[in-house]
């Protein structure tokens, strides 16, 4: 290309087809190229061969382009007066890249690209011009192509930054959602038990009543017998003995039955293992008393059996009966007295009670001295010592410990939560109170998921503060801060 018009002139191209118009004007050719067109008129159609360039005096020009794997043109850049209409298809000898509309009532110089290539060998001033059309329509189009790119990036940052948004509220309200699943869940399980208790209370206290009241009977039976009749009071005093009896364990049964067998020779197994279980001054009664008869010793074995009985019947039902207050007290719906002054340790005690086949494995370790009643919501918080006791649980399998204890100040009350398992990584111990956390898919077992999560927004909701940490000598240690108030 050769150059000589000047910068001036690459910056204004209206002068340059002013310049080029003028040239035709002499030479008798303007008429031949010059053309008006109406607004709507199609120029150039994307994919088709360039016959003719056009040169734009006046009025406009919108490039369009098809979107891929559909039939939208999509406006991409417009022309003003100056501009050279098919230049990427001339200068490359390519199809057109782009269909060319004309947007106002317009005038062109619509050049044969034959003529035009013909120009540029017999006339030297009209490839000067054309040379400096084309070089400032090309750095026109640079330009336009630098800006549309700056705007493509703002757009992209700006939809990167509306899509991280969206996860974000996305993540929201799953998390949000699953809450309400967990709450809803929480609270249909809290009507369940607290039906079940109340069908389960009415049984458990007429089972008490009758154990209490024929307890009663056949020990007044038992004291009308005439107090000469030494070998009927003995009947008494080993029922007495069955009621009071606690159940040794194997190796003293086994110690204790190689010892009975040499001075109750007659005795059968399961006689000499009941005779194991008696202590003390009843056992000697026994050992000085003259039986008729192996049946005879069964049948008075037979009063220490059912006081035994009595006392697994009674024990049993103690052991019901505080499960249903148990359950009652922890299902406390939160429309169920929600905030009221309470003793945490009741709470805890609950939890303990209700996780007992969990932990009934580990050395459990209590210290929970009186501390002041706090305002608190005592169905929430047992969540959260379920939360605490059962992810300790999942930690140390079928072995370990599980330390509670409790401290207090004039302005807080502090419990803590530990145990003896495998502890937490630190690269993960700053994440187990974010909701859907958990490590339960690794080796080792630790988190709910959300149930950490839903722990510590109960716990701030009270006005309190959930921290996790790693014992010196292992395992993991919750501590819940409470605020007296």
């Amino acid at each position: 290309m050769d150059f000589r018009i000047g910068k001036e002139s690459v910056q204004d191209r209206e002068k340059v087809t002013s310049l080029i118009h003028t040239l035709f004007e002499k030479s008798g050719q303007s008429d031949e190229f010059l053309r008006k067109y109406d607004q709507g008129t199609v120029l150039l159609k994307e994919g088709d061969e360039l016959k003719d360039i056009f040169i734009l005096l006046d009025g406009g020009v919108e490039l369009y382009k098809k979107k891929p794997n559909s039939d939208i043109d999509y406006p991409i850049i417009k022309l003003e007066a100056g501009s050279f209409v098919g230049i990427i298809a001339f200068t490359s000898g390519e199809p057109s890249l782009t269909t060319a509309v004309v947007t106002e009532p317009s005038t062109v110089l619509k050049i044969p690209d034959s003529e035009v290539r013909n120009l540029f060998k017999k006339n030297k001033k009209f490839r000067s011009y054309m040379d400096e059309l084309i070089l400032a329509n090309l750095l026109e189009r640079f330009r336009s192509t630098i800006i549309l790119q700056m705007k493509l990036d703002s757009a992209n940052n700006k939809l990167r930054e509306e899509r991280n948004e969206l996860k974000i509220a996305l993540r929201d309200l799953k998390e949000a959602q699953e809450h309400l699943i967990y709450q809803e869940k929480m609270a249909t399980l809290g009507q369940l038990v607290a039906g079940f208790a109340h069908e389960v209370n009415n049984p458990t206290a007429s089972l008490l009543r009758s154990t209490e009241t024929l307890q009663t009977r056949i020990s007044e039976m038992m004291h009308r017998i005439e107090e000469g009749d030494r070998i009927n009071a003995l009947a008494e005093k080993l029922f007495q003995a069955g009621k009071k009896a606690d159940y040794p364990d194997t190796s003293t049964i086994r110690k204790k039955s190689k010892e009975l067998k040499k001075e109750f020779s007659d005795a059968g197994p399961a006689q000499i293992r009941l005779l194991a279980q008696i202590q003390g001054p009843v056992l000697d009664e026994i050992k000085n008393t003259s039986f008729s008869d192996s049946d005879e010793l069964d049948f008075y074995l037979g009063y220490f059996d059912l006081g035994k009985m009595f006392k697994n019947i009674e024990s049993a039902g103690n052991r019901i009966a505080g499960l249903v207050k148990s359950l009652k007290s922890y299902s406390r719906s939160d429309t169920d007295r929600e905030w009221e002054e309470v003793d945490i340790r009741e709470g805890i005690h609950d939890t303990l009670q209700l996780t007992s086949n969990r932990i009934k494995y580990y050395d459990i370790d209590i210290d929970l001295p009186e501390v002041p009643l706090i305002s608190a919501n005592p169905a929430a918080l047992n969540q959260v010592w379920t939360n605490i006791v059962l992810n300790a649980a999942d930690a140390m399998g079928k072995k370990g410990a599980l330390t509670i204890r409790c401290t207090h100040n004039d302005e807080t009350i502090t419990v803590t939560i530990s145990d003896t398992g495998p502890g937490i990584d630190e690269e993960i111990l700053e994440r187990i109170f974010e909701s859907n956390f958990s490590t339960k898919k690794s080796d080792i077992k630790f988190g709910l998921g959300i149930g950490l999560s839903i722990s510590r927004d109960i716990v701030h909701k009270h006005g309190g503060e959930i921290t996790a940490s790693n014992a010196p000598n292992g395992g993991a240690v919750f501590t819940v801060t409470l605020p007296v108030r």
